[in-house]
């Protein structure tokens, strides 16, 4: 009995929790990648993926490096990421190239993401925005004087511009391994239906 009101203890830490409206899932990273799209102004663009523990020599760097605005000038893009259940973790406004933004976490890609000035005062992505534990991440992409809210994937204030985004994803993460503490709580799930 012990056992599964630890395990109910443990779901109930993992519960699945409401995502923001139009949230794409990119499901576990395992590779560089490039997505793109846009936003009107007053809104943010939201992305979803899983990773697994990202601590060196494991890195994760997140750049809106190439966002322009509908004219065509480079884009003042901020970065908001969120944890699973939407308690806002950390931002980023101008650590890009330009007024774009960068996040790098563990051990940084080392790739020049930034102005010589950005990024620990070279431009490189060295990991300056700590490690990630594994889990599901929720970004959100904004424009300049983005607020980003303390929980519930809040945004207290949006930028005034629309922006066509890219975003690009750089990391040598390994994809997650089944994640045995959800598995046991599906199981437990579907022991309790029968």
């Amino acid at each position: 009995m012990k056992t599964v009101s630890a395990l109910a203890l443990v779901c109930a830490a993992g519960a699945v929790y409401a995502q923001p409206a139009g949230t794409i899932d990119l499901g576990a990273l395992t590779g560089d990648m490039v997505v793109s799209g846009f936003f009107d102004a007053g809104q943010v663009a939201w992305y979803s993926f899983t990773v697994g523990d990202i601590s060196a020599p494991i890195y994760l760097d997140l750049s809106t490096n190439g966002s322009t605005n509908p004219d065509g000038s480079t884009a003042d893009t901020e970065l908001g990421l969120y944890d699973f259940a939407g308690n806002f973790m950390i931002t980023d406004d101008d650590d890009g190239i330009g007024l774009t933004s960068v996040l790098t976490f563990g051990a940084g890609s080392g790739l020049l993401l930034g102005d010589s000035f950005n990024l620990g005062g070279d431009g490189i992505a060295n990991g300056e925005d700590g490690n990630l534990g594994a889990g599901t991440y929720y970004l959100a992409i904004g424009e300049f004087n983005t607020i980003f809210g303390t929980a519930g994937w809040g945004i207290d204030q949006y930028g005034d511009e629309g922006v066509n985004y890219t975003l690009s994803i750089y990391h040598n993460v390994p994809a997650p391994g089944a994640l045995g503490v959800l598995g046991v709580c599906g199981l437990v799930s579907l022991r309790r239906r029968r």
